[in-house]
């Protein structure tokens, strides 16, 4: 979906130092096409403050082969989107400037209490490439809706084929293409849920039908226990997420339709561990990073909180003898430790109530569940070996979550963008205005 309406709110997300004063004769006199590919290497939130300066600038949102270059050419942007249950926005964390902004959401708001007629509710449940899944909240065949927040484009996937109750999700979107993963909590009765199989949708704009299909269920990993709280991860063709009781990494391959296990460090030692996509980018790789608190009985091993990342992570598959003792599969390497007058603090913000966990290119987040509205959120620069803590979010929540003293709140990684190709596989609707981000 290359063509979308323009934004009528102009978005205040980045405050940079103020430019040097350019002749405008330069501008005048570059070509046309010289100028849109210059606009189209700006990143998001610039070029949206930058288009309300002429009617050109501001019909470029019109151009599907503008937004084409701007989706090749504008920088990757790492920010953090904090969600809460029936909110009508996200909260966004730049962790290079550290600074918060707001960002309305496309989903209809919730009806008054004592409304007739009950609407559909929907809770955010996974991010990839500048898109968000909302998975409906009522037991049986789950939808799942994909939306751009920057464009207001939302787009619903068929009904899951398998009724579930609240299963684990997973999404990674590319320029022509997304898969989303729905895993575990079988409805198996009215009354009764067992983690058995796993739907995958796949839309591809070179498949047939080009709209996507749901592939054949697969099954998990006997005695699998996930937890849609911690979602999954992506790297390398392959998505990954926490099994609890004991604690596994199972592996989805999406090629072949299967799952295995593979182990993870310290198991019998992990508390609140989150699988994470770190890295990544036009230039590297994505990595599977494993973060994780730590709480030995040894006094030779301190409580702390560590990154691992793993290699060859492909496991063994769901139907081989091994799995049931849950064995092998990749190599995990320890990459980062925090510093033990860091983890005093964290420790203390945390309060043994868990944290919420991402990764974003080289950043990443953790967030203490419930924490007082004054309590910052935690940085982790992987590249620079570096921690630091953000400053507390302006923007007041009366929830469960950063300042309402509960739990309910998720942190995804989010890009803003202006075009997201992949949702025009679907059957998108476009309203009659775009939305910028609110800071």
């Amino acid at each position: 979906m290359m063509h979308q309406q323009p934004p009528h709110h102009l978005p205040r997300l980045f405050h940079s130092p103020e430019p040097e004063e350019m002749d405008p004769r330069v501008w005048r006199r570059l070509p046309q096409p010289l100028l849109d590919r210059v606009l189209a290497c700006l990143p998001t939130p610039s070029f949206l403050r930058l288009r309300a300066s002429c009617r050109r600038f501001y019909g470029l949102l019109y151009s599907s082969p503008f937004l084409h270059s701007h989706l090749l050419l504008s920088p990757h942007l790492p920010f953090f989107a904090f969600a809460f249950p029936s909110a009508s926005h996200l909260l966004l964390l730049d962790p290079t400037a550290t600074t918060w902004s707001r960002l309305p959401l496309p989903l209809p708001p919730p009806p008054p209490p004592g409304a007739a007629v009950a609407a559909a509710a929907f809770s955010p449940a996974a991010a990839s490439a500048g898109l968000i899944a909302f998975l409906s909240d009522a037991s049986g065949h789950k939808t799942l809706l994909l939306a751009n927040p920057i464009t207001r484009l939302l787009a619903p996937l068929p009904l899951c084929p398998n009724a579930r109750l609240s299963p684990t999700v997973g999404l990674a979107a590319g320029p022509t293409s997304f898969i989303a993963v729905v895993a575990g909590d079988d409805l198996v009765s009215p009354f009764a849920v067992k983690n058995i199989s796993a739907d995958t949708f796949v839309a591809d704009a070179a498949s047939d039908p080009p709209s996507g299909f749901w592939a054949p269920s697969s099954l998990l990993p006997r005695l699998s226990s996930l937890d849609p709280r911690a979602g999954m991860a992506f790297a390398a063709g392959r998505f990954y997420c926490m099994s609890s009781s004991p604690f596994a990494v199972l592996v989805f391959d999406v090629a072949a339709n299967v799952w295995s296990k593979v182990q993870p460090p310290m198991r019998r030692f992990l508390r609140s561990p989150a699988l994470v996509e770190l890295g990544g980018g036009r230039e590297r790789e994505a990595r599977v990073a494993l973060v994780a608190a730590v709480e030995k009985s040894r006094l030779s091993v301190p409580r702390s909180v560590r990154v691992w990342t793993l290699r060859g992570g492909g496991g063994h598959h769901a139907g081989a003898a091994a799995v049931g003792g849950g064995g092998g599969g990749g190599a995990w390497t320890e990459v980062a430790r925090m510093p033990p007058d860091v983890h005093a603090q964290f420790a203390a913000a945390e309060g043994g109530r868990g944290f919420e966990c991402a990764a974003h290119g080289d950043f990443v987040v953790l967030a203490p569940r419930g924490p007082p509205a004054t309590t910052p959120v935690l940085v982790f620069d992987s590249r620079n070996d570096e921690w630091r803590w953000s400053p507390p979010c302006p923007y007041p929540y009366a929830g469960p979550g950063i300042g309402g003293g509960g739990a309910g709140f998720r942190v995804f990684a989010f890009e803003p963008r202006l075009a997201t190709p992949a949702i025009g596989l679907l059957d998108a609707t476009a309203p009659a205005a775009l939305h910028g981000m609110q800071g």
